[in-house]
């Protein structure tokens, strides 16, 4: 896991190191960058997980004439270099197959990658690039374009340190590369009817777990006692029984207690931190500086996710596995409940294609913020492509006068965990660790006359609630004045998220 830079078409190695030194927390082993031909350079903060001594980036096929830098896992990288027998292999980094897998393919083998992961390489014999980034988006890539230059970067604010313009940055789609052309789609999501069957969904997960087992150092996991995090500890328990477990909440909050009961059950080692409200507020500036976002739906989450990263890192760990995508594709949010059978259908393809936007980059931006690699089976591809294409009765099911969501994932793990576990009911991340009382503080800071002023002030950051001002604030602190429309748009507008917000501030009393 890592942090990606590079530019095209230019050749400006203060603007590369600028945008180096602002992502450098997304990895803490190593920094390296280098020139070609002077109209390409890329760079990369290494957090080293394969290959630990060999596997320096940017990496290169035999002849050199590839070069790659890349952020994020492939998982199937060890068969792919069984079938490059013609090549030689300099590393047993997952990432080099991507350099001898473009050489046979060019463009096209991006198609060949299992994994979260997000690159661009640069071919100097036709002296040209490719970057993509993976089907689900679990790995983020910016680009910015200034006529025939091209800024490439893991994080936006990297690309801003480099001297972009906030208006011209733009985000690569999930599923897309992206050339001198510009951006297209290679991956489209299977819509072939999925067979129901708890069985499949079992043995797809646990292959999952397995498959993101596969590092050279320690791998443990968050657990906040809900059923999706329960069920990756347990999976992940199997394979290996000495894994680690890593909970954070308020003091007897529901999460820290199911998540005791569940470490117990499974007899794994589990590490409990305690936080208070105070621990939030003082998190709050390091989450909106990271998460690059004052969306409260972003930054309640975030701000749960940092500690627990802090945590996870404090004990020495550089990986975990997270239950994070499970409520996407089994419909586990309370508003999808009750909708009919083809809204839900529709609802989880929504908020499987706002993934990348929304929990995908909480996860991501919050571990990295530690130097942490976040892996998230339920993301597997396998994985979603099966449970999105089955049907809505499968996944919500009427029983005992309610609906019970996640149902046929239920069924899959009754006999893994204990039955009250299996079949507690949903509850946010934020609201379950007792995170949501920053709400009630935050909104109290601020009266209604300074809401509606700011919002005259500020009319392009559209703020909705008094929340999502005192996190603005915050905001404008760490990233100034970047005006216009775009601001909102990159930084603040979440639309699968923003009919929650006023929920929100309606729930929490204020």
């Amino acid at each position: 896991m890592c942090g990606i830079v590079g530019m095209f078409n230019a050749n400006d190695e203060h603007a590369l190191n600028a945008m180096l030194e602002s992502t450098v927390h997304r990895g803490e082993d190593s920094t390296r960058y280098e020139f070609h031909d002077e109209r390409c350079g890329i760079g990369i903060n290494r957090l080293s997980i394969v290959d630990l001594e060999r596997g320096e980036q940017p990496l290169r096929n035999e002849s050199g004439d590839v070069r790659v830098v890349c952020n994020g896992e492939i998982y199937n990288h060890e068969a792919i270099a069984a079938d490059l027998s013609e090549h030689e292999l300099l590393t047993r980094s997952d990432a080099e197959v991507i350099s001898h897998l473009y050489e046979d393919h060019g463009e096209d083998c991006v198609n060949l990658l299992d994994g979260m992961f997000a690159f661009v390489l640069y071919d100097r014999k036709k002296q040209t690039f490719l970057a993509a980034r993976d089907p689900i988006g679990i790995k983020p890539f910016y680009y910015a374009r200034d006529g025939r230059r091209w800024y490439f970067a893991s994080e936006a604010k990297a690309l801003i340190a480099g001297g972009a313009e906030p208006q011209t940055v733009r985000m690569l789609p999930p599923g897309f590369r992206l050339t001198e052309r510009g951006p297209e789609q290679y991956y489209y999501l299977a819509t072939q009817r999925s067979v129901p069957d708890p069985h499949i969904v079992r043995a797809l997960l646990d292959h999952a777990v397995k498959k993101r087992l596969m590092a050279d150092v320690e791998v443990g996991t968050f657990l906040s006692g809900g059923l999706d995090s329960s069920i990756i500890t347990a999976l992940a328990a199997q394979h290996n029984p000495r894994v680690r477990a890593f909970t954070v909440g308020m003091e007897g909050s529901p999460d820290v207690v199911a998540a005791k009961r569940v470490a117990e059950h499974l007899g794994v080692k589990h590490y409990v931190q305690p936080f208070t409200i105070d621990e939030m507020l003082e998190a709050l500036p390091e989450v909106i500086w990271h998460v690059e976002s004052y969306n409260p739906s972003m930054v309640t989450g975030a701000v749960v996710t940092l500690l627990a990263a802090r945590h996870a890192k404090s004990a020495g760990l550089k990986v975990v596995l997270c239950g994070e995508g499970s409520d996407e594709i089994f419909a586990g949010y309370k508003a999808v409940r009750h909708m009919s059978w083809p809204q839900m259908v529709e609802a989880s393809w929504t908020l499987i294609n706002n993934l990348h936007n929304t929990e995908c980059k909480r996860l991501d931006r919050m571990s990295m913020a530690v130097s942490l690699e976040a892996r998230v089976p339920f993301l597997d591809r396998s994985l979603v492509e099966y449970a999105l294409n089955l049907p809505g009765e499968v996944k919500v099911k009427e029983e005992g006068g309610r609906r019970i969501e996640k149902y046929i994932l239920r069924q899959a793990f009754d006999d893994l965990l204990p039955r009250d576990i299996v079949w507690r009911e949903k509850m946010p991340f934020d609201q379950g660790s007792g995170a949501r009382h920053i709400i009630q503080h935050v909104d109290s800071q601020i009266s209604d006359k300074e809401l509606k002023d700011a919002q005259q002030e500020w009319p392009e950051a559209a703020l909705a609630s008094k929340e999502m001002l005192f996190y603005y604030r915050i905001w404008r602190e760490k990233f100034g004045d970047l005006g216009g429309q775009r601001v909102f748009d990159m930084f603040g507008n979440y639309p699968v998220m923003m009919d929650g917000i006023k929920k929100r501030t309606a729930e929490s009393g204020s």
